[in-house]
């Protein structure tokens, strides 16, 4: 069998695609991630799956075609980090729109923001927050990474060292 004649698996990935994804060397994990957000998805993961024997193809077809994971399951096993889950309120702008919410998981990595908006990956966001721990307002930038049914999975940019710190801290708390 070919990848040209693999069927599509749909909006998930399965967690064994997961393992095998995490078992690539950081650098290769950056590169597929890219490739993968620049809408570069069929010869990202062609590329992949070509390394794979005949036989590894077809075990992968069929964990693919049974798999139930949803893409924030996939988000979460592709993560790096862990991240706390909490329920901050927060105020943010994408495109020049201003939305408000709530973060329901952060670290100095990122965070989800629950919403039904449409946003796509790649959009650039502005976030004002308060974390428990801190009196004030936090503002911070970052690019959304994915979509999903229950909201936005975002990567956080140009965090200071004392903004690190805060959410670390945040993180640590009880």
């Amino acid at each position: 069998m070919t990848v040209d004649q693999l069927p599509s698996a749909g909006n998930t990935i399965h967690p064994g695609l997961v393992q095998k994804i995490k078992d690539l060397p950081e650098e290769r994990q950056w590169t597929l991630l890219q490739q993968l957000l620049e809408g570069d998805v069929l010869s990202a993961l062609q590329g992949q799956i070509s390394g794979l024997s005949a036989a590894e193809q077809l075990a992968l077809l069929e964990q693919l075609q049974d798999q139930t994971s949803s893409p924030e399951e996939t988000e979460i096993a592709l993560r790096g980090h862990s991240r706390k889950s909490c329920m901050i309120s927060t105020d943010y702008v994408v495109d020049g729109r201003s939305f408000d919410g709530f973060v329901l998981d952060i670290s100095p990595a990122g965070a989800f923001i629950e919403t039904g908006e449409a946003f796509a990956a790649g959009q650039q966001i502005q976030l004002t927050f308060s974390l428990p721990n801190k009196p004030g307002q936090m503002n911070v930038s970052g690019k959304i990474l994915w979509k999903g049914e229950l909201g936005i999975g975002l990567q956080f940019k140009d965090l200071s060292r004392q903004q690190i710190d805060l959410i670390t801290a945040f993180m640590e708390e009880k």
